[in-house]
């Protein structure tokens, strides 16, 4: 399983060229104004968003703000603004790069993977005598691969990405469950006590009346 990169440019062309270029990367879905960028953000799970400003309907700097009200989701602005204060807008507005047009697709990808392994530290990720490999979602340790569930992964995905910070229950729940799925508190007891007894109890700390925090 790759990345996952939401892509939000309402230039048709450069959105195809982009897509087209980064699909052989990530797994990237594409839209095209600021309010479908809302619409997807609030409905799936998404490791990155690569965001135009200039975008119909919502602008991007907007789009970001109401994005970090719920979510912590990296973005990169990609923008023709290169005025120094509209870069201080975009970083005030929640971005974590931004890269000013005309830019190389190759520029594109390094920046997505140098923000990726900020917020992952790579693609294999250590946690005691075990090894995550975000890419597959395949927790090994030494060498043996330690099968998990799907959402038991995005759960300990989740915690990586928050390592060492207290989460509600109702993040954890938005960014395991589709806008169409109905969370469940018995099932998210039984993925937190599948990772426990994997990491040992005290890797995975309950904040009373909270939610948690993973300090592994």
């Amino acid at each position: 399983m790759s990345f996952k990169i939401l892509l939000v440019e309402d230039d048709f062309d450069l959105n195809e060229t982009i897509k087209e270029y980064l699909e052989e990367y990530y797994e990237v879905h594409s839209v095209f104004d600021g309010e479908e960028a809302l619409k997807c953000t609030y409905e799936k799970k998404y490791d990155l968003i690569i965001l135009d400003v200039k975008l119909p309907k919502i602008n991007g700097f907007d789009v970001a703000k109401e994005i970090r009200k719920f979510s912590k989701i990296p973005i990169i602005f990609l923008t023709s603004l290169d005025s120094q204060k509209d870069i201080e807008k975009g970083f005030l507005s929640g971005g974590d790069d931004y890269i000013r047009k005309p830019f190389s697709l190759k520029e594109l990808k390094l920046r997505i993977d140098a923000v990726l392994k900020r917020l992952y530290g790579g693609k294999t990720v250590k946690i005691r005598d075990f090894e995550f490999d975000i890419d597959n979602m395949e927790l090994k340790k030494e060498g043996e691969i330690i099968h998990l569930k799907p959402k038991v992964a995005e759960l300990l995905k989740f915690f990586i990405q928050n390592r060492d910070r207290v989460v509600s229950k109702n993040e954890i729940f938005d960014y395991l469950y589709s806008f169409d799925e109905e969370p469940n508190n018995a099932s998210l007891r039984t993925f937190i006590n599948t990772l426990r007894h994997i990491f040992g109890k005290e890797c995975i700390e309950t904040i009373k009346g909270i939610g948690y925090k993973f300090v592994c």
